[in-house]
């Protein structure tokens, strides 16, 4: 089972996104809340929500004015799953049915217009229960009107009780003074058989109700479920957006992939298509916009085992990692996939060990929080199928030993069924991953003209003019193990004293 932290929503950028959606039901606000993957045993419903989306993508020009008035519908609904817990074993008390009176007329007016969405873009799953007889309960009159009161046409005793009180009261008017501590006491002791009757109703249409509760459930998640398909159609329109394609549906066990032969694992790795093209992330392209800069996508190719990332300091690494685990997490959520094309396998499993994740309140250092994470990692790939992503793992050792240690990791999830994707700065861990991507950096970029416009926007603006000719978009690269060297360069533009940079040339 996948479960993300809100850190790491906000990490990777998804909580930018689901910050940004508007569920207008509090069933739908409670499933953006507590947004998770869909588990292997859910695959069949991952599959109809995301064929839900498409159709109504396909129909959301035509259907403009019943997605709003369903939208409508949503908003006057209230939680009434506390009420319908207690229907079951106890009595509802005037508030209470009140609330399911409401319900009961917004879920009956949603089902007549999920009727007719549903009807025009055939989507499937999302069709309302009928409650008309449930409604007739608690509106005997037939005027679904959003209020409630324990009608006479209740009970005929209830009735008399009343015309009872009524006329008594109208003798109390025009009673002389002497008389109407009598009548105020044949009011009191009339009221209080109206109580008891109304109680003994209340507790009727309780029962009644009863049978009810499951279907208004049901509705309830419904409800839920449609209201996030409106948000999920929302946020297609945070960036170029496109289904995304499952491949490798099996999981671990099913794919029997801890067999003795070679062949037989080959086999397994070479079913697994996990392609990326012009991939974007909303979140990194919304502060880059903020700063005058576009986003440059990403294209990526991944396998069986460990692909890794290198680049220079400021190159965007991290960035890139977090953008495709980003659409990992969106696809297995439902959610289209910001990319132009995205083939993505069923993970059991993500494994995220990031820096900016760890936590030294155990008294840890980061890089032991990074070793007690890894052992979750290595424990989980042997049983499940899983997505495993290395941020600059092992940064916090020295050099020669975090080298060594990255090298080892890649090693061995190289012979696991698992996808991995490491992005680190250390020499010769490349040509170890089964690929290898480089970002694009400042490989092409034009040194001159950079100076140029260092020199007329000043020094301490060097780092933005620098940001603003970085290529973040990524290659392929073969037979390389070294990580690109941008950081001299870098050095050199933003002006570091010539002593030192001198020293450098000698040492390069």
């Amino acid at each position: 089972m996948i479960q993300l932290t809100y850190e790491q929503k906000n990490s990777i950028g998804l909580q930018y996104i689901l910050d940004r959606l508007n569920p207008s039901s509090p069933y739908g606000q409670e499933r953006v809340r507590r947004m998770t993957p869909y588990t292997s045993e859910e695959k069949d419903l991952l599959m109809e929500e995301l064929s839900n989306l498409e159709k109504l993508m396909n129909k959301k020009e035509d259907l403009k004015q019943e997605i709003n008035h369903l939208r409508r519908i949503f908003m006057q609904m209230k939680d009434v799953r506390p009420t319908i817990k207690k229907a079951r074993e106890m009595c509802l008390n005037d508030i209470e049915l009140f609330e399911m009176k409401n319900f009961l007329i917004y879920s009956e007016q949603a089902r007549s217009e999920a009727n007719y969405v549903n009807g025009q873009t055939k989507m499937t799953g999302l069709g309302y229960m009928d409650l008309e007889a449930a409604l007739d309960i608690l509106d005997p009159d037939g005027r679904r009107i959003p209020s409630f009161y324990i009608y006479e046409a209740y009970s005929e005793k209830l009735d008399d009780i009343r015309k009872r009180k009524r006329e008594l009261e109208k003798s109390m008017e025009i009673a002389a003074e002497e008389t109407k501590k009598e009548y105020q006491n044949l009011r009191h002791q009339v009221v209080l058989e109206e109580e008891e009757e109304e109680q003994i109703i209340r507790e009727q249409l309780t029962k009644r109700l009863q049978p009810y509760l499951d279907a208004m459930l049901y509705n309830a998640n419904v409800t839920g479920r449609l209201d996030l398909l409106l948000e999920k159609l929302t946020a297609t329109y945070f960036g170029k957006a496109v289904k995304p394609v499952f491949s490798g549906m099996t999981g671990i066990n099913a794919e029997n992939m801890y067999k003795n032969t070679e062949n037989e694992k080959a086999n397994t790795a070479s079913d697994i298509s996990f392609k990326l093209e012009n991939v974007t992330n909303p979140w990194v392209a919304s502060v880059l916009k903020n700063r005058g800069l576009e986003f440059t996508p990403l294209s990526i190719e991944l396998t069986q085992g460990a692909t890794v990332i290198t680049g220079a300091n400021m190159g965007g690494k991290s960035i890139s990692l977090k953008t495709i685990v980003l659409n990992v997490v969106l696809a297995m959520c439902g959610f289209y996939v910001y990319a132009d094309y995205a083939e993505i396998p069923f993970f059991e499993n993500i494994q995220m060990i990031s820096e900016e994740l760890q936590s030294v309140q155990k008294g840890l250092s980061s890089f032991g929080a990074e070793i007690i994470q890894m052992k979750d990692v290595i424990e989980n790939v042997e049983k499940e199928f899983c997505f495993v992503v290395l941020d600059e793992f092992s940064r916090g050792t020295n050099p020669h030993e975090g080298a060594a240690l990255v090298r080892a990791v890649t090693k061995y999830l190289n012979h696991k069924h698992v996808v991995a994707l490491l992005v680190t700065h250390f020499d010769h861990v490349a040509e170890y991953g089964k690929a290898h991507y480089q970002v694009v950096g400042l490989k092409d970029m034009d040194e001159s003209r950079v100076e140029n416009e260092i020199q007329n926007a000043g020094v301490q603006k060097g780092v933005a003019v620098i940001a603003s000719h970085m290529n973040y978009g990524l290659y392929r690269v073969e037979n390389e193990g070294n990580c690109p060297r941008d950081a001299f360069r870098i050095c050199r533009l933003l002006g570091l004293q010539s002593d030192v940079m001198n020293l450098l040339d000698e040492q390069d």
